[in-house]
């Protein structure tokens, strides 16, 4: 005895159910991706940030040294050398202070170049996550579909991985 004839659009469900599985299985794995590159940028902003911290102390401490130089300053009864050697310390800490400010200006860029980054590489990361979950609705609802025979639940399906492939292209495109 022949098998009643399944509807075509049963069989184009259960396509749906193997692309949107698919399509979910890329979107997870480029999600991940962004995800650790997140982790990767964050700890390199970090150390950048640190760094920063480091060249701020070390300006410090070469002000205070000019500061305790300019403070102490020799009287006019002193040798006329020993205040040039004073006076060229307090120069050459002033050339450090500022050789130090510019590494930190330096720094600093760097830094708030890895944090934009780091939000540009965690909006695709969730973005992809969206796109995740929209597949795995559309894997649901086509398959309910596909179970209880309403064709509705299928087209929503389609909907679903629509909307879920345009965040994928997004984030694959761009």
């Amino acid at each position: 005895m022949a098998e009643p004839q399944q509807p075509t659009w049963l069989k184009l469900a259960v396509l749906t159910v193997i692309v949107l599985a698919a399509a979910a299985g890329v979107s997870a794995f480029k999600s991940s991706g962004y995800a650790t590159r997140v982790q990767i940028f964050a700890a390199r902003e970090a150390q950048q940030w640190q760094d920063y911290q480091v060249v701020t102390l070390r300006k410090d401490n070469f002000g205070l040294h000019r500061d305790i130089l300019a403070s102490l300053g020799l009287s006019d009864g002193k040798a006329a050398k020993a205040h040039k050697t004073t006076a060229a310390r307090i120069k050459a800490y002033e050339e450090e202070m500022s050789r130090l400010n510019q590494e930190r200006d330096q720094i600093k860029k760097e830094a708030q170049s890895l944090a934009a980054q780091e939000e540009e590489l965690a909006q695709k990361a969730g973005e992809l996550g969206l796109a995740v979950i929209l597949f795995q609705l559309g894997i649901m609802s086509s398959a309910a579909g596909a179970l209880s025979r309403k064709k509705i639940l299928w087209l929503m399906s389609l909907g679903l991985g629509v909307w879920g492939l345009v965040y994928l292209a997004k984030n694959l495109v761009f």
